[in-house]
């Protein structure tokens, strides 16, 4: 195993449907479902990330303060481009969910397009604190984020993955 340390990722969660007076929907991020193949510039190869989503994986403390919802990976994250607002979060077998609370700027049809399934995903974006990479002969590394700090969630159109 080897470490990696500082890199800014992104973890893909599929949108269930499961709303109360707190939040609208859930984001639910399952690891084998977020590997994605990418290329280390720092070592020069292409690897799978895979964003480890366990309580001991993931930095938390910025959770705590509600991660904004943007739409589309924005460059400009300011607070025009917030959508939403994620409420609260739990640990299950399946990963990590996470509530979202739609903010007054997304207008009744992206609510519709979220509810209906043709917007059935939405990116996790953070920095990744450490890695761990495994090697094996004649396949391609896979890096598992073994710690990390989700910073944002963002609708993507065209996921990153």
């Amino acid at each position: 195993m080897e470490n990696k340390d500082n890199d800014r990722q992104i973890c893909r969660a599929k949108i269930e449907i499961n709303s109360t007076e707190d939040y609208d929907f859930q984001a639910v991020a399952v690891p084998t479902d977020n590997k994605q193949l990418r290329y280390s510039y720092q070592n020069d190869e292409y690897f799978y990330q895979v964003l480890r989503t366990g309580k001991e994986n993931i930095d938390i403390s910025r959770f705590d303060n509600g991660l904004p919802l943007f739409d589309n990976h924005p460059y400009d994250q300011s607070a025009k481009n917030i959508l939403g607002i994620t409420r609260s979060y739990e640990f299950t077998e399946d990963g990590i969910k996470v509530n979202v609370k739609y903010g007054s700027r997304a207008d009744e049809a992206l609510r519709s397009d979220i509810s209906s399934g043709v917007i059935n995903s939405v990116s996790i974006e953070g920095d990744v604190i450490n890695y761990s990479i495994e090697r094996k002969v004649g396949e391609i590394p896979i890096y598992y984020a073994e710690l990390w700090q989700p910073t944002s969630l963002s609708l993507a159109p065209v996921p990153n993955d």
